[in-house]
């Protein structure tokens, strides 16, 4: 017979839905402080609990660090996923994934910028984050190659598409912040229409996101030629 009708979390997925807590503020205070000058008693104070306390979730520094690298990758295969479900073709598809990825981690903040923060990673670590990490690049080349075929995307280089476009979405978190003008939803389709354009085979004659039809009095008159 199941307890409170399964309406109370049993007890594997309390610690769970916590230790992905401590990954989520972890990662806010490494993006703020940068990893190798975050310590596990940063991450403790942010949470209001003891180091001792933390311990109950995770070994080490290094095993949040790279708790926060397994986040980031779970996310965006996650997001990718949906993509390759619902996308029409090889452009439509990754338009769709980076769109939710993005979203998800400027929400929760913090996370995608440690994958540019590999090198913090204790020796001999990297190796499963890394594999992580390719797989998922790999998955993003091929659906360059498809959009190629398919005529959505221009003749580029998949790699050094992919490279661009992640190297763009990465970098957010540097300069995001959820107590500014844009919400969530508001920079992520401006930021992945932005970056695909550059390889996109047939864009539209102007950008459709919110934030782009928002032009300053200067854009305006560059526009006017005045």
């Amino acid at each position: 017979m199941t307890k409170w009708a399964n309406a109370v979390p049993s007890r594997a997925e309390q610690t769970d839905i916590k230790r992905k807590a401590i990954i989520r503020e972890a990662a806010r205070v490494f993006n703020r402080r940068g990893s190798h000058g975050t310590t596990l008693d940063d991450v403790a104070e942010r949470l209001g609990v003891t180091k001792t306390a933390l311990y109950r979730y995770v070994n080490n520094k290094n095993d949040l660090l790279c708790a926060c690298h397994e986040e980031a990758m779970e996310i965006a295969n996650e997001h990718l996923a949906i993509g390759m479900r619902e996308g029409r073709n090889g452009l439509e598809k990754i338009r769709i994934g980076m769109t939710g990825y993005l979203r998800t981690v400027i929400s929760d903040m913090g996370v995608p910028v440690l994958i540019l923060e590999e090198n913090a990673l204790a020796e001999g670590t990297a190796g499963p984050i890394i594999a992580l990490r390719d797989a998922y690049e790999k998955q993003m080349r091929d659906l360059v190659e498809e959009g190629i075929r398919d005529g959505s995307i221009l003749p580029v280089n998949p790699k050094m598409a992919v490279f661009m476009l992640l190297g763009a979405v990465h970098w957010v978190t540097k300069w995001y912040s959820p107590e500014g003008p844009w919400t969530a939803d508001q920079a992520s389709e401006a930021l992945v229409e932005l970056a695909l354009r550059a390889f996109t085979a047939n864009p539209a004659p102007a950008l459709q996101a919110e934030l782009h039809q928002v032009l300053t009095p200067f854009t305006l008159a560059s526009t006017r030629g005045d």
